[in-house]
């Protein structure tokens, strides 16, 4: 009887002993959901990966379009005709004349002058004292000569519409001039207030952006954006009434300097002009 009972309780502890040692292997129903999981799972990485790609594609297509919309058909950057008009719009017998002023189309805001700084001896003097553009325009030309940045133009509008020579611009006359730019250009012009010693009309400093962030052209009437400035280089008499203004004065240049800065004439309400920029199809 006891060897009968060592035998089986020998068996019995290897039978343990077997099963201990055997790996384990989980329920059916456990197995059929980690694969579903893992699937599941590849199948969320996998769209994840495909989305990841269309968006880069959908990028790549979107700069591609924005970088063909600013080429033309040879490849170059393309630009857009600008025809800009300034008007005198004051009444009969106003003080407010015009002079030839001076223009330029810059890829950096790049104005004739700095509120609050002193002129720049660029020529800008003679613009607002004389109605003389020719020195700006020289001497910024000469500054420019051998830069790279494509597009950049100063030059002078000096002849009235309708007229054979150049000359200033009562009530009812008008100055015009195209100017080609493309996206990310801006405009600045200047043009003596005839009728003082050192004002000129002239948007702020940073100019005027011709394209907006979407690229659309500037367009219609921009007066808001075009004020009156004292140049500070020569001390201001009445408007209209100084022996220094250019009617009156006996040459160029006689006006006692001022040495001041730049500023902006506060009102100028009674010296109307209309200015109106029309980009061509």
């Amino acid at each position: 009887m006891k060897i009968r009972f060592t035998i089986l309780s020998l068996v019995l502890l290897l039978g343990v002993l077997v099963a201990a040692c055997s790996p384990q292997t989980p329920p059916a129903d456990v197995m059929d959901d980690q694969s579903e999981m893992t699937d599941d799972e590849m199948m969320e990485n996998e769209d994840d990966a495909m989305m990841d790609e269309e968006e880069a594609v959908a990028e790549d297509e979107m700069m591609e379009n924005e970088d063909d919309s600013m080429m033309d058909e040879e490849g170059e950057m393309a630009t857009t005709s600008f025809v800009v008009r300034i008007e005198n719009i004051s009444s009969e017998g106003g003080l407010t004349i015009l002079a030839p002023g001076a223009y330029e189309v810059n890829d950096h805001p790049l104005a004739f002058f700095a509120l609050g700084e002193a002129d720049r001896g660029q020529g800008l003097e003679a613009l607002a004292e004389d109605g003389d553009p020719s020195v700006l325009v020289d001497t910024i030309n000469e500054m420019m000569m051998g830069d790279e940045m494509m597009g950049f133009s100063i030059n002078a509008f000096t002849t009235p519409v309708g007229a054979d020579a150049p000359g200033p611009i009562g009530p009812g006359g008008a100055y015009e001039f195209v100017v080609e730019a493309h996206a990310g250009q801006y405009l600045t012009f200047a043009t003596m207030f005839v009728q003082s010693n050192d004002w000129f009309f002239s948007p702020n400093a940073d100019g005027l952006a011709l394209f907006d962030a979407d690229g659309n052209s500037l367009s219609g009437d921009i007066t808001d954006q075009v004020f009156l400035w004292n140049a500070g280089t020569e001390i201001d008499q009445t408007p209209g009434e100084g022996a220094d203004q250019a009617p009156r004065q006996a040459g160029p240049d006689t006006g006692e300097a001022e040495n001041g800065v730049v500023s902006m004439v506060e009102d100028f309400s009674d010296y109307q002009i209309l200015v109106i920029i029309t980009p061509q199809e």
